[in-house]
This record gives structure tokens, sequence and C-alpha cells, in this order.
């Protein structure tokens, strides 16, 4: 997935490399077909006319009109992958309900997860210049249908890990929330965190900067996303 000269971490490229090898591979809701079809229906929204019109309007909802697409994935996954790649600090819950009268909410944290995923991967290569990847060859297999029946309703918009709610020495909770997030389909939280581990984390961090110098970087890249964080 990256050539030898480009000078990345291994344990970085490893990980990344597994993940275009998972997201070709059937989930536990969606076949590898369908799953690289997210993908490229993820890159689809950077170039999409009418994402940009939304995106440009007071509110989404008042911009009528179509995606640019290729293929033939259920219009409201369409709609969903193309608001969470370029629009995501206004999805709504009402919104979220909407999409799950369509899919179910474990459908909903795969697609959620492979996007994400592939957005880590993506942004990597075109920060060293690469371009992005080619996507993968998706792999026969059908989906396993299992999720954590044990995931409790904690006022989020879906199910979550069920996890210890004490606090770890860096001030926040040990279990992260975002892999609480992710906890309903076990399978998209592990696909998450290979990718995003190698990049991230809250204490002894393993790159060549700080960790106080780290913790700026994502915070200025949450800010200008107007992300939570």
């Amino acid at each position: 997935m990256y050539p030898d000269h480009v000078r990345l971490a291994p344990h970085l490229k490893q990980a990344h490399t597994q993940t275009w090898q998972a997201i070709a591979r059937a989930g536990d809701f969606f076949s590898g077909a369908d799953r690289v079809a997210m993908v490229r229906t993820a890159r689809e929204a950077l170039t999409c006319e009418f994402c940009e019109r939304r995106k440009q309007a007071l509110s989404p909802n008042s911009v009528t009109g179509e995606h640019d697409h290729s293929g033939s994935m259920d219009p409201v996954i369409v709609d969903m992958i193309h608001r969470i790649r370029t629009d995501p600090g206004r999805l709504t819950h009402a919104w979220f309900n909407t999409v799950t009268k369509t899919i179910s909410k474990q459908e909903y944290v795969e697609i959620v997860s492979v996007v994400t995923s592939s957005v880590i991967i993506d942004t990597m290569h075109n920060a060293v210049g690469l371009g992005l990847p080619p996507l993968p060859q998706p792999e026969s297999g059908r989906p396993r249908r299992q999720h954590n029946p044990d995931a409790v309703e904690a006022g989020a918009w879906v199910p979550v890990l069920d996890a210890d709610a004490t606090m770890a020495d860096t001030g926040l909770p040990r279990v992260p929330n975002i892999a609480r997030s992710l906890g309903l389909v076990p399978s998209a939280l592990a696909l998450f965190f290979t990718t995003f581990r190698p990049h991230y984390a809250l204490k002894d961090i393993a790159l060549s900067i700080s960790q106080a110098q780290a913790e700026f970087v994502a915070a200025r890249v949450s800010a200008i996303n107007e992300c939570f964080y």
C-alpha cells in the first residue's frame, strides 16, 4: 500500500494494509463489494456538486438535488455517506431516525466504521503525496450478521459498549466514547481502531513528536473541522 521510500512507521503501514484487506471482505452486515462501494462513494462525495451547494446553505435540508454517484447503492446509504464525508457537523438525531427507518442501527455503525477508516487512509496517502490508493478487490463471502447483544442504551443514537466508567490518569474515561460508540458491532470497532491506533494515543504516543505536540495538532485539526473533541 505504501512504497518503501515513504518514511512511515512499519506498524502504520501494516495497519493500513490490514484495513484495506478487511474492507474488501464481508463484514457483519455488508458484503465485501458493498464495503468497497462505500469507499468509492465517500470519495465521490468530495466532488459532488449537490454536497457543495448543501454545505454552503444555511440548512442542508433547504437544498434539493441528487448526489453525484456511480453504482446502485441505496440512495439513503449514498446520502448518509456523502453527509458523513462532507458535512458531519450538521448531522442531527432527526436525520439519524430517518436513515434508520431504511437501515438498521447495526448497519449504520458498520457504514460509519468503513467510511471513517477509509478517510484516514486516503488522507494519509494524500498527505505524503501519493494520491488515493487503488480500491481493494472485493472478496466473496456473506455477512456474518453478528453484533454485541450486551450493548446498552446510554443516551447515544445507537446502543453502545457497556464499559467501565472510571477515569484514567489522563482525566478521560478508560474506555473512550469513540470506542463505546462503535461497540454495537465489534468488527466495526476493530476495523476503525486498527486504522486509527497508529496515529494517536492519549499517552506514551509512539510518534516522532511529543505528546504535547500531538495534542496541539489534534486540537487544532478538531477545531478546524468543528469537531466536538
